[in-house]
């Protein structure tokens, strides 16, 4: 084909129609005369980078599962939470088993990923693979600690799960006591390992769900944007109307926000929960 002949639009058009372009073909429109068809060629090869990288990035995080497999386990569970920093609201864990094999889609820690790439990614997810959710409730954090009561939203979302799984991965320091499967704790496995990876996403975006939920019970707090963390917003209404139910009170900010409300109202033994 003499691309010389084309127009710019007929190009474009060629070049969707193709899986790939040689090297040769991306000479050719590279040194073509016209700066828009030069600019297609540019395009075309950053596009190609970033599926390349992309998909090295899948067989990274896949590598561990692929070792794990041939030493004889089949359910891998990856478990991770979210929500240990807020001010408000649940810590929520989650639980995936992935199909054996690369996965179909992209997988990425949570924190790297855009709103609506971990809302896309949740559906396939949850389309794909076995997934249990579980949650610690604000009152749960305060009788335990944050750091037990995230052990607990762990083993509720691992008895969730539809299947039973043979090794658990588990984000962070610490493995959970009493698991009657083997486990491994893995420090940012939700980078370093795709199932892992895959639970940090169904836990982020179903305690962001969660909150925007109790942003419309308790609206002065502005869930919905700060997810329960502590912006300058949210602990200024604080400040303003005291903690609500869904608070935190083991954590210093809203312990001395009931405080201060308590005072301002003149009664220290009156209920501050908004």
């Amino acid at each position: 084909m003499d691309i010389k002949n084309l127009t710019v639009r007929e190009i474009k058009d060629w070049i969707s129609s193709k899986g790939c372009l040689s090297p040769e073909e991306i000479g050719v429109l590279g040194s073509d005369a016209r700066a828009s068809v030069r600019k297609l060629a540019a395009s075309w090869e950053r596009s190609q980078a970033s599926k390349k990288k992309a998909l090295a990035h899948r067989h990274r995080l896949y590598r561990l599962r692929r070792v794990l497999y041939s030493h004889g386990f089949e359910n891998i569970a990856g478990v991770d939470e979210a929500g240990r920093g807020p001010l408000a609201g649940p810590v929520v864990a989650a639980a995936v088993i992935l199909p054996k094999g690369l996965p179909s889609f992209g997988l990425d820690d949570s924190k790297r990923l855009s709103e609506s790439q971990r809302e896309q990614l949740y559906d396939k997810i949850q389309t794909e693979a076995a997934v249990g959710i579980g949650i610690a409730q604000p009152q749960e954090i305060d009788a335990l600690n944050i750091h037990n009561a995230s052990l607990l939203a762990m083993y509720r979302a691992l008895s969730a799960l539809q299947e039973v799984p043979d090794l658990c991965l588990i984000d962070g320091r610490f493995t959970l006591p009493k698991l009657p499967c083997p486990q491994r704790a893995i420090i940012k496995g939700d980078g370093r390992c795709d199932v892992i990876a895959a639970a940090s996403i169904i836990a982020k975006v179903t305690r962001d769900r969660l909150l925007e939920e109790l942003d419309s019970v308790y609206p002065f707090y502005g869930f919905a944007a700060n997810k329960g963390y502590p912006t300058f917003q949210h602990l200024q209404a604080l400040r303003e109307h005291g903690p609500s139910p869904v608070h935190r009170y083991s954590y210093t900010p809203v312990r001395l926000a009931g405080e201060n409300s308590a005072v301002t109202r003149g009664d220290r033994d009156k209920d501050c929960t908004g």
